[in-house]
């Protein structure tokens, strides 16, 4: 699995450095949406020298790769981390208790490939949340 994702750095024209490496081995094991700061400590754990700043650099450009997609919940200002495994992952998010739910088919593939064509855009990815309340806090 993780030869994918080493695939698209290298493909990208970015190196394999340990930071990189260690981040991606953090998130491929935990196999969950994990805090910048949670992936830090999990870091730090495999290897101390690995600095803060190299994890959150790493975690961006994860982000702007497409490797990793964040997701925002309403009492946090920073986001969580979630692997994307198949390009394709989207959230329903609970606003009282953050409580989440994963789905994966948001139906969009016909809007997405009329705008390729309208806009003679390629597009590359997409995100998407819902908010509202769950049905343990609706009770």
């Amino acid at each position: 699995m993780q030869t994918i994702y080493t695939d698209r750095l290298r493909q990208a024209g970015y190196r394999l450095t340990e930071a990189r490496l260690t981040v991606l081995r953090v998130l491929l094991e935990e196999r969950k949406h994990l805090t910048s700061g949670e992936v830090l400590q999990q870091v730090n754990q495999i290897n101390p020298a690995i600095g803060r700043a190299s994890v959150f650099r790493t975690l961006d450009l994860f982000t702007r790769l497409g490797i990793v997609r964040p997701i925002f919940l309403r009492s946090s200002l920073t986001p969580a981390y979630v692997m994307l495994y198949d390009d394709h992952h989207h959230h329903i998010i609970c606003t009282n208790c953050n409580r989440y739910f994963d789905f994966l088919d948001c139906g969009l593939d016909n809007l997405t490939a009329e705008l390729q064509e309208t806009l003679d855009f390629k597009i590359s990815g997409h995100l998407l949340e819902f908010y509202g309340i769950c049905s343990a806090c609706n009770s």
